[in-house]
C-alpha cells in the first residue's frame, strides 16, 4: 500500500480530474459535473499498493534472468493509464541488445515528478531500464480534458516500442460503442465463446457478435479484440443512454491508427470495466508488432509527442 497518497486535481465549469502521480500519473476520476457521471472505472479495493517494490532485481537497461518487473493482475485495474512501451511482458532481442519489457509497461508502476507550469501540470519520469524520458501535461478546456505527451530517448541505442492508452473506464449493461467506421473487421486476440478463438476474424456487421454492444452483467466474461488494420478516423468513444452522456477520445489517427478493445463483464478477477486503445502498434507486445511491421523504433536523442483529449458531454441520443 502507499504510505501516502498525495493527488492532484484539475477543475473547470465542466469537469473535474483527480490524477495520482505516483502510479504513473494514473487519471482515478474524470467526473462531468452536470450529470454527476464519473467516467473513471474505480478502485474496488479501495487501496492503492506500489508496485515498484516488487521488482525484484535491477531496473537496468539489460534484460537480468528475464526480470519483467510486478505482475500487473496482481494490483489495482482502475483508472486511465498508459501502457508504454508495451502491454505483454516479453524479452525482445534488437541491434545486438537484449531489451526486457516488464508486464504492462513501465509507466504505470513508477512515481512520477510533479511540475507545475503555466500550461498545466507537466509530470515526468525517466526510465534506467530503457533510457527514456516520459513526459504528461494534462490541462482542462471547456468539457475536454487534453493529456500531451512526449517521451525522448536519452539513451545512446535505439529500442522498439509501443504506445497504447490504458483507459479503463465505467462499464454499463447498456452502454453503446463508438468505433471508427473504417475498421471493416476486427480481430479477436483472446479466445471467446462467441467470437471464436484468438485470431478469429470477424465483419464489423455479422450474425455472431455486436461490436456496439458490451456483454451482460451477468455474463461473467471478458473480451478483448483490435480493428483490422489502420483508422483514419482519429476518434473513438462510449455512449452511455441511460446516463445521457457521451465520451469521446480524439488523436492524431497518423501517430495513433490502431484501436483495441477491452471489456469485462465480471470475467476477469471479477471486474467490470470497458477500455477503448488507441495504439501505435498492432498488437500487445513488442515482438508481434515487428513481425506485423507496425513497431516503431525510438533512436538516440528521438521523441515521439502526441495529445489525446477525452471529452466528456451531455447528449440523450
Amino acid at each position: 500500500m502507499m504510505e501516502s497518497i498525495e493527488f492532484l486535481t484539475l477543475e473547470n465549469e465542466a469537469l473535474s480530474v483527480r490524477i495520482l502521480p505516483g502510479l504513473g500519473g494514473k487519471i482515478t476520476s474524470l467526473r462531468l459535473k452536470e450529470n454527476d457521471f464519473e467516467l473513471a472505472a474505480p478502485n474496488t479495493g479501495g487501496k492503492y499498493r506500489q508496485p515498484q517494490e516488487d521488482y525484484g532485481k535491477e531496473d537496468t537497461a539489460a534484460a537480468r534472468d528475464g526480470d519483467t518487473g510486478p505482475d500487473f493482475s496482481r494490483y489495482d485495474a482502475s483508472g486511465l493509464d498508459d501502457a508504454f512501451p508495451n502491454i505483454d511482458a516479453c524479452v525482445t532481442q534488437w541491434e545486438g541488445r537484449t531489451y526486457c519489457y516488464p508486464d504492462h509497461g513501465e509507466i504505470w508502476s513508477h512515481p512520477f515528478t510533479v511540475c507545475e507550469t503555466p500550461e498545466g501540470p507537466l509530470l515526468s519520469w525517466e526510465s534506467s531500464r530503457f533510457g527514456y524520458l516520459y513526459e504528461k501535461r494534462f490541462s482542462l478546456s471547456g468539457n475536454s480534458l487534453f493529456i500531451r505527451y512526449r517521451i525522448e530517448n536519452r539513451s545512446e541505442a535505439a529500442f522498439p516500442w509501443l504506445w497504447t492508452f490504458h483507459g479503463l473506464m465505467r462499464y454499463e449493461e447498456d452502454m453503446r460503442l463508438l468505433l471508427p467506421e473504417d475498421f471493416e473487421r476486427y480481430r479477436c486476440v483472446a479466445d471467446h465463446p462467441v467470437m471464436g478463438a484468438a485470431g478469429s476474424i470477424l465483419e464489423a456487421v455479422n450474425g455472431r457478435y455486436d461490436f456496439t454492444r458490451v456483454p451482460k452483467a451477468e455474463s461473467h466474461s471478458a473480451v478483448k479484440y483490435y480493428g483490422e488494420g489502420r483508422s483514419h478516423a482519429g476518434q473513438c468513444g462510449l455512449w452511455y443512454p441511460s446516463r445521457e452522456v457521451r465520451c469521446t477520445l480524439k488523436y492524431d489517427a497518423n501517430k495513433l491508427p490502431y484501436l483495441g478493445v477491452w471489456i469485462t463483464a465480471g470475467g476477469y478477477r471479477g471486474d467490470y470495466n470497458c477500455a477503448l486503445e488507441p495504439a501505435t502498434g498492432f498488437y500487445d507486445d513488442v515482438p508481434r508488432a515487428i513481425k506485423n511491421d507496425t513497431i516503431r523504433v525510438l533512436e538516440p536523442g528521438g521523441e515521439f509527442a502526441f495529445t489525446l483529449e477525452i471529452s466528456l458531454r451531455k447528449e440523450k441520443q
